[in-house]
């Protein structure tokens, strides 16, 4: 009842990955096995329409719990998991099989970067055909770090780690623990996007952003809602074929209604305000913890939140 996944669908190869891991706010290792993070794989059967878990799994791929646990592939077929440990920013990945895993590890950037708050998180997307990267807060520093590792190299070769945030639009205490990421896949630029919150008070200060990476490394940033708006839990997708951007976000912080704004994903601009009620109830007044696909969308998927 503690656990909390994170999920990934391999359309090439018709599998479903879930990594599971016990939930605490304050990532620890543990010697008990069983409450390790654990990988399952499934196969879908269209015609029964159901899945099956694959020989050999669950296997382990942390040695602890943690707040989050996020899985991504690369362009090798190696599956990478990142999350916090010991507040310090981990990775693991598979190695000759998704059976087979190594030692997860402290992400080997800047020490004072991946040394974070036990609330602090990360996550991990594939981007641009050939590599990984991970976002993670660090509320210590007050700012949002990305690193990229080329697949292929070595566990311990990752570029010098990017500072997200602060930036554009956003100054002082521009972290919390709150990351959503998407990257454009079909358009050649390998853009990555993330849905970020900050930890700013004041009424007019930008709470809920929207983080913007170009192909040569440089952040840009967009205010999706203030503080006043009272957002929180954001998440965003993608539509390539029609160039938008759809973020959605809970307002009230404690749930109520989620709201949605959407953009050019080419030219983002969000209008002010809450937004346009997305998901929401006269009778279920605290609705929160939206989530969707990590895949992109176009004219064949619909869009589902």
């Amino acid at each position: 009842s503690t656990t909390k996944a994170d999920c990934l669908w391999d359309d090439a190869n018709q599998k479903l990955y879930v990594v599971s891991h016990v939930f605490t706010t304050s990532g620890s290792a543990t010697s008990s096995s069983s409450q390790w993070g654990r990988l399952y794989r499934y196969t879908y059967s269209a015609g029964a329409k159901t899945y099956t878990l694959d020989s050999g799994f669950p296997v382990t791929v942390t040695q602890g719990k943690s707040e989050t646990l996020v899985i991504a592939k690369d362009s090798f077929s190696r599956l990478w998991v990142t999350y916090v440990e010991g507040s310090k920013v981990m990775v693991n990945r598979s190695q000759s099989s998704d059976l087979v895993w190594g030692t997860p590890f402290i992400l080997p950037v800047n020490p004072t970067a991946v040394s974070v708050k036990s609330d602090d998180i990360s996550s991990v997307i594939a981007f641009q055909g050939n590599k990984i990267g991970v976002m993670w807060s660090n509320q210590n520093t007050s700012k949002m770090y990305f690193a990229a590792h080329l697949d292929g190299d070595a566990d311990t070769v990752w570029q010098t780690e990017e500072t997200a945030q602060p930036g554009p639009n956003c100054s002082g205490a521009c972290a919390d623990d709150h990351i959503n990421l998407k990257s454009l896949q079909s358009d050649g630029s390998g853009r990555v996007f993330a849905a970020v919150k900050t930890s700013l008070s004041a009424s007019s200060a930008p709470l809920i952003m929207l983080l913007a990476r170009s192909l040569n490394g440089n952040w840009s940033s967009y205010v999706f809602g203030r503080k006043s708006d009272h957002h929180t839990r954001p998440i965003m997708l993608l539509d390539e074929q029609h160039g938008k951007l759809y973020m959605f976000a809970t307002a009230p912080e404690s749930g109520g209604v989620i709201y949605m704004k959407s953009t050019s994903i080419n030219n983002i601009s969000f209008p002010l305000g809450l937004g346009t009620p997305f998901i929401q109830s006269s009778t279920d007044t605290v609705i929160n913890n939206s989530t969707s696909t990590k895949q992109n969308l176009n004219s064949t998927t619909g869009l589902i939140v």
